[in-house]
């Protein structure tokens, strides 16, 4: 029996020797609709220890270069639509990072191929290098590349996975995964510095078999562009200024007298208006116009009056978007839900961002102060 429970203990020692999953590394989740910088470690990966699929992602260890890997993933919706921006800052000096997607965790020692391949993407490679060759001396401050994808339908989770390898300690690159996407043909043009693909075949994300399943419930996506200029990255051809995602600031005190603050694109110092309160304003081409107010709790109501074609978001204070209106042939919006006390963000956009003119914004019945917007 002694013999028995000893060579059980040497096993489990092995086991967990060969098998370090997810133990060591682990996958950070990055928010969508937003360019972070992702920076990889200041050392290097352990080969002994680090699971066998990752390292299927570094140099030979023949080659005797040590790799710099950091793991990250986005939560992501089985059938929705994305465009991934691989924002990478192209230094003089030789610098690489790699940027890797899998549709499974390469946080494990699992390498055998499995599951349907044929009609699906299950991961790409977004660049080894800069995709352009840098000239002595030349720097610049991103190469992007930008890439549309759909998740299947068929995934079994909801986890994106990006896993990026640098030759270098310390290197930083920039990334978003933006929802929704842009179009196609605006992602296949080309610039100076920016190139762009479209994944015909829907990105599949699986489980490793025999591994516990990844399960997450679908994701709640932030305020964010609806297409265009990205803050941050060069010109792409065809796209016009964006909203930059800025996560809701905490309440704060702002009371409105006659004339209230312009109101700004994102819920970033939105202005503050009570509800049941009237404002006259003005939403200008490309642009949104957003307003953060208190609401006590019960039936809200919030609507449009002017006749244009406008859409509007309802968001609460931790962004999810609760209602939307205004996306058919009516013209104006009202959004009607019963609601529990808190801080909310009303987002007022042009259909299509094709027009601009005065509109008025009712919250409620109206009944407050009559409120005008400024420069309005």
């Amino acid at each position: 029996m002694r013999s028995f429970l000893i060579l059980a203990a040497v096993a489990i020692v092995c086991s967990l020797a060969a098998n370090p999953v997810r133990g060591q590394i682990t996958a950070e989740v990055l928010p969508l609709n937003t360019l972070v910088a992702v920076r990889v470690p200041d050392v290097p990966l352990d080969r002994k220890t680090a699971p066998r699929k990752l390292l299927a992602r570094c140099s030979y260890e023949s080659q005797r270069v040590p790799d710099y890997v950091k793991v990250a993933r986005f939560m992501v919706a089985p059938g929705q639509k994305y465009t991934l921006y691989d924002c990478h800052p192209a230094p003089a000096d030789g610098t690489r990072i790699s940027v890797y997607l899998d549709g499974d965790t390469p946080l494990t020692n699992y390498t055998a191929s499995y599951g349907r391949s044929e009609g699906f993407t299950r991961s790409f490679v977004t660049r080894f290098q800069q995709p352009w060759p840098i000239v002595r001396g030349e720097q610049a401050s991103c190469d992007l590349v930008r890439y549309n994808i759909t998740i299947a339908p068929q995934s079994e989770h909801n986890s994106l996975y990006v896993t990026f390898v640098s030759n270098k300690p310390g290197v930083s690159t920039r990334i978003m995964l933006k929802t929704p996407a842009d179009s196609d043909d605006n992602v296949k043009k080309s610039a100076k510095r920016s190139w762009g693909d479209v994944k015909s075949a829907p990105f599949l994300l699986t489980n490793i078999p025999g591994e516990s399943p990844v399960t997450a419930k679908p994701p709640v996506t932030p305020p964010g562009p609806t297409g265009g200029q990205v803050s941050g990255i060069p010109p792409v051809p065809g796209n016009a200024a964006s909203t930059p995602v800025v996560p809701p600031l905490p309440p704060q005190p702002n009371t409105p007298r006659g004339i209230v603050a312009e109101a700004p694109a994102t819920s970033a110092g939105a202005t503050v208006i009570p509800y049941n309160s009237t404002v006259r304003a003005y939403i200008n081409r490309s642009d949104y116009d957003t307003f953060r107010f208190d609401f006590t709790g019960g039936r809200m109501l919030i609507a449009s009056r002017g006749g244009l074609d406008i859409v509007a978001d309802l968001w609460d204070a931790k962004g999810n978007r609760l209602a939307r209106d205004g996306q058919d042939t009516k013209k104006d919006f009202v959004i009607e839900a019963n609601l529990p006390a808190g801080t909310y963000y009303i987002q007022v956009r042009f259909m299509y961002h094709g027009g601009e003119g005065p509109y008025t914004l009712i919250l409620g019945d109206g009944s407050g102060p009559v409120l005008t917007e400024a420069n309005k």
